[in-house]
């Protein structure tokens, strides 16, 4: 699989280092679709109250299910975050460069007045590609 991000003049430049606006993906066998992960351990308890807790808990969560489908964070093609407050936009970004480095991964963010549950603070959606 090869990569090549779009960020043409013709279309804003957020300043995100880490942002794109498009990536063509080519030569892709398989992709896989995550669910939003939130920021509950495998035995159901909540990592943290704070946001930065559940967003490592939240990459954790995709990084296992990526290995179960035999693919790694490199694999990743899209992001899609919810937060529950835009103060933690910041938080998201420097956790998020942890996990992925300086990879340009397309992405969504929202900021949205709640969750499905009152102590989930934030919510990752995911989708991977195997060559």
């Amino acid at each position: 699989m090869t990569t090549k991000t779009h960020d043409p003049d013709t279309v804003p430049n957020l300043g995100i280092p880490t942002f794109t606006q498009g990536l063509m993906v080519e030569g892709v066998k398989d992709w896989f679709i995550l669910s939003g992960q939130i920021g509950l351990k495998a035995d159901g308890t909540l990592a943290g109250r704070d946001t930065e807790s559940q967003i490592r808990q939240a990459f954790a969560n995709i990084a296992n299910l990526l290995a179960d489908a035999g693919l790694g964070l490199d694999d990743l093609v899209f992001l899609r975050f919810y937060l529950t407050d835009a103060a933690d936009i910041p938080v998201m970004r420097t956790t998020r460069n942890e996990f992925l480095g300086s990879r340009k991964v397309p992405s969504t963010l929202l900021v949205i007045s709640a969750l499905a549950n009152p102590d989930w603070t934030v919510e990752i959606e995911a989708v991977a590609a195997r060559r």
